[in-house]
């Protein structure tokens, strides 16, 4: 009973001395958007920077207007899709890139960063949409590209 109470003690005061922010992840909202008008294509979500990892997760959406839960008044069917990338960075250097997909419709997204990094740690990630036509090559055009730090 004594060592029980000994031990509770102890696991209280060293509890108290690790910060919280260190044993958790701190989640970011992010949006990026397509810059035009409409605001046709957009991204939005959190990302969770790991505290004690190199890797950051993304949970969201990707959204191509019309979509069936948006008003299909405010923004016609254009015959683009939009692309949402996400792309880590430790310092100048790439580490992990992924994309995402919509074509009228709310997409949701969930997917880890920084997983394939083996020793680099995960500094910033920057999401950038772009809007590409369906039945043509390109040119498209994208909004502009939004960067996230690590918190500290």
């Amino acid at each position: 009973m004594r060592i029980h109470a000994y031990l509770m003690s102890a696991a209280a005061v060293l509890g108290a001395l690790v910060p919280a922010s260190a044993a958790h992840a701190a989640d970011v909202r992010f949006h990026a958007d397509s810059g035009d008008s409409c605001r046709y294509g957009s991204t939005d979500g959190v990302l969770s920077w790991n505290a004690t990892t190199i890797v950051v997760g993304v949970r969201g959406t990707v959204t191509d207007r019309p979509a069936p839960s948006t008003d299909p008044t405010l923004c016609r069917d254009d015959g683009y899709f939009t692309i949402a990338t996400f792309v880590a960075y430790a310092g100048n250097t790439v580490l992990d890139r992924h994309a995402a997909r919509a074509n009228n419709a709310v997409v949701p997204v969930e997917f880890t960063l920084g997983s394939n990094a083996a020793i680099a740690r995960l500094d910033r990630v920057v999401i950038q949409v772009c809007r590409s036509p369906i039945n043509t090559p390109p040119p498209a055009y994208c909004g502009r590209a939004v960067e996230y730090h690590r918190p500290v």
